[in-house]
């Protein structure tokens, strides 16, 4: 994440009216109005939480990034297929020379200023807690042959403790298949690494 391209003062002052036109395309394209409101919202939303360039956000890094993230997962993968329907878009519009669509002050697709880096500093500390000296953790770090930079963080919920990696650049990943992919890594390459690894294989190569 932290490779991609920041948004400057400039792009966030434009980013509600990219936001307005990505909704108003959505609609000449045919999808309905709630789901081009909540891929409008969900675009808004992703802007505050990582503060990346309009054409950062239309990557095939970021779509994978925010796929692998922790709150895509728990938003059913709704975040990562309003950045598939904007990459879509962001080419189809710089290519048509049209002018941005005016928001004229919408709520729906205002940016909350740099009031966005606090909460990108801090958008894992909500839901998740670094248990970095736990057995689990550091058994964890060993089974996924983690590099040095990364850490273990744990989510306390009634049904049971929450174990995830998280990059440098804040993405959670809680399966070995997601953490195999970001490491550009062979599917299942992890089960091999560390002592435990024969018990490891026991499980499922998928959740932590």
């Amino acid at each position: 994440m932290d490779a991609l391209q920041n948004i400057t003062e400039e792009e966030e002052a434009e980013m509600p009216n990219w936001i307005c036109t990505f909704h108003r395309w959505m609609l000449a394209h045919n999808k309905k109005e709630g789901t081009a409101k909540a891929y409008a919202s969900g675009l808004r939303l992703l802007c505050e939480d990582d503060g990346k360039s309009p054409a950062a956000m239309a990557s095939q890094e970021y779509f994978d990034l925010t796929r692998a993230s922790y709150k895509n997962r728990l938003g059913n993968g709704q975040r990562s297929a309003a950045v598939r329907l904007f990459m879509e878009f962001f080419p189809a519009h710089i290519l048509s020379g049209e002018p941005l669509q005016q928001a004229d002050g919408a709520k729906m697709y205002q940016v909350t200023p740099q009031a966005s880096s606090e909460k990108r500093a801090q958008r894992h500390e909500d839901m998740m807690m670094v248990d970095s000296e736990s057995q689990d953790a550091q058994q964890l770090r060993i089974d996924l042959a983690l590099p040095s930079d990364w850490r273990v963080v744990c989510r306390e919920r009634s049904s049971g403790d929450l174990l995830a990696a998280v990059s440098p650049g804040g993405c959670a990943y809680t399966s070995r298949q997601a953490v195999d992919k970001r490491l550009n890594r062979e599917p299942g390459s992890s089960l091999g690494a560390g002592p435990a690894s024969a018990a490891r294989r026991e499980r499922s190569s998928g959740d932590l």
